[in-house]
């Protein structure tokens, strides 16, 4: 492995090196090596050889900058976001990007935004232990806990005159089509434009509900759903890497479009984005969406009825 991260070989005898001869699972496994090695060395080495959106302790605060938003900052920084989103829900509101017409059937469906945070990366790579919240959430299982105390970690390390977000990119549309000779392309409509520099923190990668309804959803519900499925990217992200993540964020959801994936055709993985999954040690989604950002929420309070009737739909089940 080079300092930049690129694997020029992987040395091992155990699957095959070409990968139209790999089953799922070898390419799983040969994957989660080479990003597990990535990850050492950007760790032990301070060389950036992943991407922010990719590294575990880092994401956290991409999840605590959302939760941090009141409800007219994240329609702000989020809205068009929001609306592309709700547009898949109601037929009455229009999307920000129409999904064109195709011959073939189409699936795979992410509408993607990229997220900037006021924090300077390089300050993981001098110091990632120190950099990392994940030692201050050891422990938390409540969602809107982890989803507070998070929000604090990144509001002790953001300067006085820096905000949280710095800015939060247009969003483009990624969809899957079956090409005549078989395989499968993956078109992009849109483009994901904006002027920070340097890569982004995170990157919104949710899916279309599988559901329509009468009723509009409130801007708390779809900055819960946002939370939601950022701290199950940071799951992700630990098991790309081949590891368990910590207790916090062992939760059902749809996080990263490409460990989805992963789930649903690789046998070595349980399907972690279904909300009904069965998984010993993971949780369902259990916020009251409404109570975003208010602390509102009292124990063993009930979901509400909207919540209760579009967990499934809303979340990836």
């Amino acid at each position: 492995m080079s300092f930049d991260g690129e694997i020029t070989y992987h040395e091992q005898d155990a699957y095959p090196t070409s990968a139209t001869k790999q089953t799922a699972d070898e390419s799983v496994r040969l994957r989660q090596a080479q990003e597990y090695a990535r990850y050492m060395v950007q760790r032990e080495l301070g060389y950036q050889t992943l991407q922010p959106r990719l590294t575990p302790e880092w994401l956290p605060y991409a999840l605590g900058s959302v939760f941090g938003l009141s409800f007219d900052a994240f329609e702000d920084r989020f809205g068009h976001y929001a609306q592309q989103y709700h547009s898949a829900l109601r037929p009455t509101i229009d999307p920000v990007i129409e999904l064109p017409d195709e011959d073939a059937p189409v699936g795979g469906i992410t509408y993607r935004a990229d997220v900037f945070l006021g924090l300077d990366f390089e300050a993981y790579l001098d110091d990632p232990a120190a950099a990392s919240p994940v030692d201050a959430v050891a422990g938390i299982t409540d969602a809107y806990a982890l989803y507070e105390v998070l929000s604090e970690e990144l509001s002790d390390r953001i300067t006085d005159d820096a905000a949280a977000i710095k800015e939060v990119s247009a969003l483009d549309l990624q969809y899957q089509r079956r090409a005549s000779d078989g395989r499968v392309e993956e078109p992009v409509v849109g483009e994901r434009s904006y002027t920070s520099e340097g890569p982004p923190d995170a990157q919104l990668q949710m899916t279309p509900p599988q559901t329509s309804i009468e009723s509009t959803l409130t801007t708390e519900i779809i900055q819960g759903l946002v939370c939601h499925h950022l701290q199950c990217q940071v799951r992700d992200a630990y098991l790309r890497l081949g590891l368990e993540p910590p207790e916090p964020f062992r939760v059902l959801g749809q996080g990263l479009a490409e460990q989805t994936m992963h789930y649903q055709h690789a046998d070595c993985y349980p399907e972690y984005h279904l909300t009904d999954a069965d998984i010993e040690g993971y949780r369902q989604p259990g916020v009251e969406t409404g109570a975003l950002g208010v602390g509102e929420i009292e124990p063993g309070s009930e979901l509400s009825s909207l919540s209760t009737r579009l967990k499934r739909a809303l979340f990836g089940g």
